[in-house]
């Protein structure tokens, strides 16, 4: 975990003075944060908390950096680089879900755990995102799409933790047993909702963040509620309604209202009506062409990156793209794909065998109370058995990892499909940290079989192989270091890439 954060901090940090020239829409950015600290907020179409962000860094930064663009590009490194520690947070979280829920399945009080595994799922997912281009650009510089991730991502683990400690509260360490077990989900959960509402204050498009959340979370409580024998009853499902609409919607609602207060305050704009301008702003931006465009469906495969900035100087080209881990990315969507497949199988075969239940005259809740966790003895063969235990087959239904995975993902991405105007890449940043934890996952799941499979783990260390040269190949344009024009044309493996 150090040596991910150290690289991660690293590769931010590392010469941020570079190129002393605003680098793409930093012209926009750093102009609304200068207009910020100057008292007169301008027009922008997303809301205030990035701006605030960037303000903030060259405000607290002006003596010390002086007219270095450092000084307004530091705090996006500083913020940037906390992102893969808290993808490493929630993916240790989930790997105590998934014990957790073990447990109430199978009926054991101490299920096998193996720590090297999840160190190694918590790393691999950090490491994924500390290393790859995108993120790596869009920390450089003074953006605000960090941000968004940060704070969405910030949510996402502090909401795990309130649900860990609510379903097993004895995993707490022994100095944090002294406090009541409600009392710190409530504290995570109304610091989860804050965090989440600072998201949606930095771009609207966070919602989805929220939005997986919510699902996760009513899909996962009622699913526990089966796996125990206890069908989910209206007043428990009425119970979960209020407390996601307290924590989920209330809480992020006034925390988005709250953030606006500083531009209203100085611009002297009323909040309904500047949304009123935002929306129709946002309804009206068409469809017109940009060089830049992509659609949806072409973020998986990584078709068209967005050159941020290029300059020519003597036999030196200097290029920054946010262009991501072409490996990293095309082995992180067929592992989503993998996943959604697995599960979509699962559930089908569910189906079948609710509906053989039914039909052979079964009570409804007899069918629905029953769990494949103790089948007939006679019921499986060994082989069967081998498949319903392995991670991306049967038992993914006592995975919340895996339904966290997919919810995430699908709530990030797929909304941009019914989205008409011109989009970007850097959209799919929320999205793509959940194809990398599949990924990640896949990787230490492979790397930690008990069953003896050797040609798992040499496939696994083949990927990260080829997942570090292709970031040691591709990071000069992420850095912007100097390339020949040879050399560049090397790294522009796709037309679009250029």
């Amino acid at each position: 975990m150090i040596v991910v954060t150290a690289l991660s901090f690293g590769l931010r940090f590392w010469h941020l003075e570079r190129f002393d020239i605003f680098v793409f829409d930093e012209v926009y950015y750093v102009k609304f944060a200068q207009a910020y600290l100057a008292g007169m907020p301008e027009f922008d179409a997303h809301p205030p908390l990035g701006k605030y962000f960037i303000a903030a860094g060259i405000f607290l930064s002006k003596d010390l950096f002086l007219e270095s663009p450092v000084s307004h590009r530091w705090m996006n490194a500083l913020v940037g680089g906390l992102v893969p520690l808290l993808v490493m947070g929630i993916a240790l979280t989930l790997s105590e879900l998934n014990t957790v829920t073990k447990q109430a399945a199978e009926q054991t009080q101490n299920p096998a755990q193996n720590p090297a595994k999840q160190w190694t799922f918590a790393c691999l997912a950090g490491g994924f995102v500390a290393i790859d281009g995108l993120f790596i650009t869009e920390s450089r510089y003074a953006l605000i799409n960090i941000y968004l991730v940060f704070f969405g991502l910030l949510g996402h683990w502090l909401w795990l933790q309130a649900h860990l400690i609510q379903h097993q509260p004895q995993r707490l360490p022994q100095r944090q047993q002294a406090a009541s077990p409600a009392v710190r989900v409530t504290v995570y959960r109304v610091l989860a909702g804050i965090a989440l509402g600072c998201a949606i204050a930095t771009k609207w498009n966070a919602i989805g963040y929220l939005l997986s959340l919510l699902i996760w979370e009513l899909y996962q409580n009622n699913k526990l509620l089966r796996v125990s024998g206890r069908i989910p009853q209206i007043k428990a499902l009425s119970r979960q309604i209020a407390a996601l609409c307290t924590y989920g919607i209330l809480i992020p609602a006034f925390t988005y209202s709250a953030l606006w207060w500083p531009h209203l305050y100085l611009s002297k704009e009323h909040f309904i009506a500047l949304h009123r301008t935002l929306l129709t702003f946002h309804l009206h931006l068409g469809t017109h062409s940009h060089s830049a465009c992509s659609k949806w469906y072409t973020w998986p495969l990584l078709i068209k990156p967005i050159a941020y900035w290029y300059e020519k100087k003597g036999p030196w080209a200097y290029s920054v793209s946010n262009l991501g881990n072409p490996v990293l990315w095309w082995l992180s969507s067929a592992a989503i794909a993998v996943l959604a497949i697995a599960v979509a199988i699962g559930l089908a075969k569910a189906v079948v065998i609710f509906g053989k239940n039914v039909l052979s005259r079964q009570s409804f809740r007899q069918s629905f109370r029953q769990s494949p966790r103790k089948p007939p003895s006679h019921a499986l063969s060994s082989s069967e058995e081998t498949v319903k235990n392995n991670s991306l087959n049967g038992s993914w239904r006592n995975h919340p990892l895996a339904a966290y995975l997919l919810i995430g993902y699908a709530t990030n991405w797929l909304p941009w499909a019914v989205v008409g105007r011109c989009t970007f890449i850097y959209l799919y940043m929320p999205a793509v940290v959940f194809s990398f934890m599949t990924l990640a996952w896949l990787l230490s799941e492979w790397l930690y079989s008990p069953v003896n499979r050797p040609w798992a783990k040499t496939i696994s260390w083949i990927m990260l192989g080829a997942i570090a040269l292709s970031f040691l190949f591709w990071l000069p344009l992420s850095l912007g270091l100097p390339l020949t024009s040879e050399s560049l044309s090397w790294r522009w493996w796709l037309k679009s890439w250029i």
